[in-house]
């Protein structure tokens, strides 16, 4: 099975971008170009990116880090898990679904949060139309 991140493996990466309801990132390539990303939810859920670490292996933003990047190696998709699930009549669902990137450096690992009715799933996906490239921040610690 395909990866989510399958596109990142061989290319060479000095940056992760955000937007603030999470929903929407960016990761920079050494050439400039933006590889962009999004989670999605159907009716009745809300996905986002909950937790998100290993940024320090993108160094520090200095020209060296800059310059260099990360090469990313290998991707997986680990399953989803359920964190809250009252019982199976419960209208409260909560799903963690992670991700690991790895690199020469180390491993960006994430964390996605869906937050449901108990009818609905999430998923993160591959996209080329950028979200407003101004809603990007550039993330320079873990959360």
């Amino acid at each position: 099975m395909r990866s989510t991140f399958s596109n990142l493996i061989g290319k060479r990466i000095n940056g992760i971008l955000i937007n603030d309801a999470r929903d929407s990132f960016a990761f920079r390539t050494t050439e400039g170009k933006l590889m962009s990303y999004y989670t999605a939810g159907e009716c009745c859920n809300v996905v986002y990116i909950n937790h998100l670490s290993g940024v320090n292996i993108l160094g520090d933003g200095n020209p060296f880090d800059l310059l260099r990047g990360a090469l990313v190696l290998e991707v997986e998709d680990k399953q989803w898990v359920d964190v809250v699930n009252e019982d199976e009549e419960s209208y409260e669902v909560i799903e963690d679904g992670f991700f690991t990137i790895k690199t020469d450096r180390g491993y960006i690992d994430l964390e996605v949060r869906n937050e449901h009715n108990g009818y609905y799933g999430g998923h993160v996906g591959e996209t080329d139309a950028l979200v407003d490239i101004e809603e990007l921040e550039l993330v320079t610690e873990d959360f």
